[in-house]
């Protein structure tokens, strides 16, 4: 797995990271927009453009800025090392939720697929929580893919499984708070903060309620599950619409989220899912982290990553309907370990990205 590491102000990491991967840019900000406005039109019935989506964009950016200052220098920075807008690399970043609002009202298949899970106490071998989940999307974006480490001038270091030109997506700082996400559909959307954003805020924190506020305070573009755990074994579950929250707090046991509502009252207001694979991965994660209990450590964790047990609705997708896990990554936070790999879970190699 390709490794990028930025430091400086947030300008300089996001100016250096555009420079870096100035035509990987442009080349996945392209294929992003395609996909999106491809799938608008095919599962919600809407014939959008370029222009569409960075209208929406536009109104995103204020709302970033207000919302995390830090982050959205970071943004105008790739921009200009990138030689691209400023609402193209928000688009780029926030591409999912843009989609989301596009297609209000249509029946917009959710792309990607991912299986995420906190796991606590004494489901674990040693007693501290693990978290971590697959990265499913389009399997065109793999190539793209790597990892950040972020050495800011003021602030926690930062390590992360994301893609060329963009904020955090799954990671681990160096106070201990480790946050990821996985993707669901509400009818909800607005402009507002995209996901993206939402996770770069909350690892910039130094505290685990910081963390979660980052999440539930946001005027967030959509919907969108967040996982926050914190160097002291706490876990949170933040299933999010666009305009709501419901937090579960993990001390014990475990919790696993795939792409559909657990909540009922976000359930009311869900557009349509990949149900038969999110229902399938969630039932069999829980049924693996189960029959592991008392024995569950990282290495088991990444083999349930890569288990590909029920085919196309496998947890480790391999090109099912154009989508596959990009990427992986399990995180114990109380020890400060990430590992993660770049491509499928069962075959990829896996590394060490702890601050």
């Amino acid at each position: 797995m390709n490794v990028v590491t930025l430091s400086g102000s947030p300008a300089e990491m996001g100016e250096a990271f555009g420079r870096e991967c100035r035509e990987q840019i442009h080349e996945f900000y392209r294929l992003r927009l395609d996909n999106a406005i491809s799938q608008a039109l095919q599962h919600g019935g809407r014939n959008v453009d370029e222009g569409h989506a960075l209208e929406i964009a536009s109104q995103c950016l204020e709302p970033t800025r207000a919302f995390h200052p830090d982050g959205f220098a970071e943004l105008e920075g790739i921009a200009r090392g990138a030689d691209l807008p400023v609402e193209k690399v928000l688009a780029m970043n926030g591409l999912t939720d843009i989609r989301d609002v596009l297609a209000w009202g249509g029946e917009l298949e959710s792309l990607g697929g991912c299986s995420s899970f906190i796991v606590a106490g004494d489901y674990t071998a040693s007693g501290k929580a693990l978290c971590g989940q697959t990265w499913d999307l389009a399997t065109d974006n793999m190539p793209f893919v790597l990892g950040v480490v972020r050495k800011p001038t003021d602030g926690p270091e930062t390590r992360c499984l994301t893609t060329v030109g963009c904020l955090s997506l799954i990671g681990l700082n160096s106070e201990g708070i480790a946050v990821g996400t996985t993707n669901i559909r509400t009818l909800d959307a607005r402009p507002g903060v995209t996901y993206l954003s939402v996770i770069h805020k909350a690892l910039s924190e130094r505290e685990f309620s910081a963390a979660c506020e980052a999440v539930t305070g946001a005027h967030r573009a959509g919907a969108h599950y967040f996982y926050v755990a914190g160097p002291d074994g706490r876990g949170a579950a933040i299933e999010c619409t666009a305009t709501q929250y419901s937090r579960i707090d993990i001390t014990e046991g475990f919790y696993v989220h795939c792409n559909h509502c657990l909540v009922p009252e976000h359930a009311k207001i869900e557009g349509n899912t990949p149900a038969a694979s999110s229902h399938a991965r969630q039932a069999r994660m829980e049924e693996l982290i189960r029959e592991g209990r008392a024995t569950n450590d990282l290495g088991a964790l990444k083999r349930f990553l890569g288990d590909r047990a029920n085919g196309e609705n496998a947890i480790c997708r391999d090109d099912y309907n154009g989508i596959s896990s990009n990427g992986a990554v399990v995180m114990e936070p109380q020890s400060g370990v990430m590992s993660a790999c770049h491509g499928l879970p069962d075959t990829a190699t896996w590394i060490d990205m702890a601050p």
